[in-house]
């Protein structure tokens, strides 16, 4: 509970709005949320790359379980990411995380526009994270530092999560909190370190029922935004209660897992701000949606996702987990 009190220490409390850069920040981390539509923080049974979202759920995580995340966007652009639990002899467990975003090379113009070379842009984010539980109750915090950097140019800020999760008794069914991505900007691209953290709230609960192969996962997000709702003329709608549901919605994340066996899943999310936002003039053409499957072969558990953003299609998503102790028996 020592090293819990630390990180909270380092980490000071700043400003609430959402971040435009640091996409490796706000990028579902491995494909297990990117199928679920991204928001989910209340699902606490040994899935690693869960304590990213929220690192309440690090109780559940085995000992030096292990997992790797790939994921190619559009024009280029690669997300790779991995993490590692491991445990320390005074401190106990302890969860590291790297995500690399590559935005590729670019064309370097003059003020004439003419070519003049080449320049590249990433982002790279690291993050710690310990968890502490109590009955049913656990207490995890994240300790994160991100970089962003483009054609020479720099930027840096410290953030924590601070997440928890409670398991209601004799059920599988969880509740999860969030505050997620508070810190500080060391400095920005304008010099002045005035640039905002993602700070963002997240509520979820997960329910699988007993007698059905069905897990439900219902998530609320954006909480600390006053404005998610932004009317296109051509799109007003006439009814008002419509008009206050598509706000309230916008604020929804809805995912679901079949559970057709312990080693195969297939999973299903949708997410209604990002259909609203990413829609075209002729239609959403399935943004929003998002699936994926789980396999398990041995020790190794298998997993991709599909996300939908519009016409031109989508970004997939690749994990692999395990333990470490595994490679000993493959070998």
């Amino acid at each position: 509970m020592r090293i819990l009190i630390v990180i909270f220490s380092v980490i000071t409390f700043s400003a609430t709005a959402q971040f435009s850069a640091y996409q490796s920040v706000e990028t579902p981390f491995g494909a297990r949320n990117a199928a679920l539509g991204g928001q989910v923080v209340s699902l606490a049974n040994g899935d690693l790359t869960q304590f990213v979202m929220n690192p309440g759920v690090l109780d559940s995580v085995k000992h030096n379980a292990v997992a790797l995340n790939f994921s190619p966007y559009f024009a280029g652009i690669r997300m790779y990411s991995s993490a590692y639990q491991a445990s320390f002899n005074k401190i106990g467990n302890l969860a590291f995380a790297v995500s690399y975003m590559d935005y590729g090379d670019f064309i370097l113009t003059d003020p004439n526009g003419d070519p003049n070379g080449e320049f590249t842009a990433d982002d790279i984010t690291f993050v710690v994270g310990k968890s502490h539980r109590v009955g049913s109750f656990s207490l995890g915090a994240n300790l994160k530092y991100a970089k962003s950097g483009i054609a020479g140019y720099g930027s840096s800020m410290v953030l924590g999560d601070l997440g928890g999760i409670y398991r209601v008794p004799n059920i599988d069914w969880t509740f999860g909190l969030v505050f997620k991505n508070f810190g500080v900007v060391f400095n920005d691209y304008s010099g002045n370190g005035r640039a905002e953290v993602p700070f963002d709230v997240l509520i979820s609960t997960s329910i699988k029922p007993e007698h059905m192969p069905v897990r439900f996962s219902l998530s609320a997000f954006n909480l600390t935004e006053k404005q998610v709702y932004f009317e296109d003329e051509g799109e007003v709608s006439t009814s008002k209660s419509v008009e206050i549901a598509d706000k309230i919605f916008r604020r929804i994340n809805i995912g679901t897992e079949f559970v057709f066996h312990p080693r195969f899943q297939f999973l299903l999310g949708y997410n209604h701000l990002r259909r609203r936002e990413l829609r075209l003039d002729g239609g959403a053409y399935g943004a929003g949606l998002s699936y994926g499957f789980m396999l398990a072969i041995k020790q190794f558990q298998l997993r991709y996702s599909h996300a939908t953003y519009n016409a031109a299609g989508g970004t997939d998503f690749f994990t692999i987990q395990t333990n470490i102790g595994a490679f000993k028996k493959v070998l």
